[in-house]
């Protein structure tokens, strides 16, 4: 987008952006977007998801969200605040509810949770071939913190979607990863290194 477009658009008020948007005129909606809310979405998909991985992804799903039923939720807006502020806390609720229906999502699917557990079962079962302390050095010389977190906490006793509220991911992603830490385990006992 030109420079002076965006010179432009920063001087529209609120209620004329919002009217283009509801239009669908595609320059406003590249502003918006790209432009005046990316940075603030950027930051609440890190502050939610710690991470940066799918951060447009999620944001390009939060446009269709927004855009759904002909902009059903931006014709909520009363001009109350800011359209700034509206979007960052639409945007936000959006995002918490999207990583709590994933978490839940995992956590009830039986089916889904007995696969990967059978997978862990069948791998070589490190934990069961060594001492505590020898266990406790190994797990120190695992590469990866957010594996080498998980499997402490599961040793712990911690349940995985308390795991999985501590590192900010889906319960699936806690199995992969204690199921990654047993693997570099092996390596490590197989290589010695301990």
């Amino acid at each position: 987008m030109l420079d002076r477009r965006i010179a432009y658009f920063d001087s529209v008020p609120d209620r004329e952006l919002v009217g283009q948007l509801l239009a669908n005129d595609k320059e406003a909606v590249e502003y918006v977007f790209f432009h005046r809310c990316n940075g603030m979405f950027a930051h609440i998909v890190n502050s939610v998801f710690h991470s940066q991985g799918k951060k447009e992804e999620l944001i390009t799903e939060f446009y269709l969200y927004l855009r759904e039923n002909d902009w059903n939720c931006l014709r909520k807006f009363e001009f109350k605040a800011s359209l700034n502020t509206w979007m960052t806390v639409v945007a936000l609720r959006y995002f918490k509810k999207k990583r709590q229906s994933q978490t839940k999502l995992v956590a009830v699917d039986p089916q889904l949770i007995e696969e990967v557990q059978k997978n862990q079962a069948d791998d070589f079962d490190i934990l069961h071939e060594m001492n505590r302390l020898d266990l406790y050095k190994a797990i120190n010389r695992l590469s990866k913190p957010r594996e080498r977190f998980a499997l402490l906490a599961s040793l712990t006793g911690k349940s995985a979607e308390d795991i999985a509220k501590d590192l900010g991911c889906t319960v699936l992603a806690v199995y992969n990863l204690i199921k990654k830490a047993k693997m570099e385990l092996r390596t490590l006992l197989k290589d010695k290194e301990i």
